[in-house]
């Protein structure tokens, strides 16, 4: 995740609402591209007040929920909205991103996605898989999207629709967040030539 920092800090501090109250959940710190440190809760994967695989509760109903580069982990992604929702004041905003390509580098292959050829791969518990993306056939029509593509052909995928499907567990569709939010604004980002990565960052009300 380092790697990326600086990278992704000022596309978060751009894209992200600037509402408060404001609950963050799954960082162990509050991160940089957050300027106003006020009135801000944070729920912490590493200290159990917020487990990203199961149910969760907080305290109080918020004007912004912010999770970001950990909701892979999470094995029902739409109960996650479902909950933010339940959390969220009316006029609230959801900011989450989730992240395809080689983020870690126990994988002996490039992979795409979380699962391929037996391999797992995990970050902070070894029960806590990586199991979930967002992901919409029109997604490829992006420019970054595109970019993204040509350069995972190199390691001999030539079809990242199908690459998604095959190796993610767990996928979100657009559709079933359009269940419970009028508007979801999508924004992408493509990094690296030797390992590519997208990110997908959702805002949602």
């Amino acid at each position: 995740m380092g790697r990326s920092n600086k990278y992704l800090n000022p596309i978060y501090k751009k894209l992200y609402p600037k509402k408060y109250p404001m609950c963050l959940l799954g960082f162990q710190n509050i991160p940089t591209f957050i300027e106003n440190k006020k009135n801000i809760d944070l729920y912490d994967l590493n200290l159990n007040n917020f487990d990203i695989n199961s149910d969760f509760k907080l305290d109080r109903k918020y004007k912004c929920i912010i999770c970001t580069r950990c909701l892979y982990f999470c094995k029902n992604p739409i109960n996650f909205f479902r909950k933010c929702k339940e959390y969220l004041d009316e006029d609230g905003e959801i900011f989450v991103d989730y992240g395809l390509g080689h983020h870690w580098t126990k994988f002996k292959n490039f992979k795409v996605g979380w699962v391929k050829n037996g391999e797992h791969e995990w970050e902070y518990k070894k029960d806590n898989y990586l199991w979930s993306t967002i992901w919409d056939k029109s997604f490829l029509k992006n420019s970054k999207v595109k970019l993204f593509e040509k350069r995972i052909k190199k390691f001999d995928y030539k079809d990242l629709n199908k690459a998604v499907k095959d190796e993610i567990p767990i996928i979100l569709n657009i559709s079933d967040i359009k269940e419970l939010f009028k508007n979801i604004e999508i924004n992408f980002l493509a990094l690296w030539e030797d390992m590519p990565q997208l990110y997908i960052f959702l805002n949602i009300k």
